[in-house]
């Protein structure tokens, strides 16, 4: 058994020197892409991936096992592990997403692009699926385990596949 104690002190080094101000959990297991962005107080989970072009705000925790391509995320947000965050995506400030929400970018599988967008301080439950451009208002819930194939209003609340607004209680 080989001691990989002076290869993860040179990927922390390494990964330190590119981002000063970020933690990362294990760099050995870590891919950050060139051309990438991570706001200072970030935190990053072992056996993730960075792609080039994607843009992390400031206080951002991503976790384990996510696959980070070319989107912008906005500050404070975390999002949980085990995510696919693709291509285009934009998730405002504050929000949340739970583990293994997958964001989907292309419907017909033609090339055509069509980005989803998470709103600040949206809420969106683990397993959930986001269809290519839906948006998740500001505020929003999104139950867990959700198919969301419809936009999702400002502050409402959807649970199901389909997602649907759900019902109020009266009493």
């Amino acid at each position: 058994m080989r001691d990989s104690s002076g290869e993860h002190d040179q990927a922390a080094e390494a990964l330190s020197r590119r981002f000063p101000n970020v933690v990362f959990y294990n760099p050995l297991l870590t891919e950050v892409q060139d051309d990438v962005e991570l706001g200072p107080g970030t935190r990053v989970g072992s056996f993730t991936l960075i792609h080039a072009g994607a843009r992390v705000g400031a206080n951002v925790t991503i976790g384990s096992h996510c696959n980070i391509h070319r989107c912008r995320i906005g500050d404070g947000v975390s999002i949980q592990t085990g995510c696919h965050i693709t291509m285009g995506v934009v998730v405002e400030d504050h929000a949340f997403v739970g583990p293994g929400v997958v964001t989907l970018n292309d419907m017909h599988m033609d090339g055509e692009l069509t980005f989803p967008r998470i709103g600040r301080g949206a809420k969106v439950g683990g397993g959930s699926v986001i269809l290519p451009g839906i948006s998740v208002g500001a505020a929003a819930v999104v139950g867990a385990g959700s198919v969301v194939t419809r936009d999702v209003l400002e502050g409402a609340i959807v649970v199901g596949n389909p997602a649907r607004a759900r019902a109020t209680e009266t009493r």
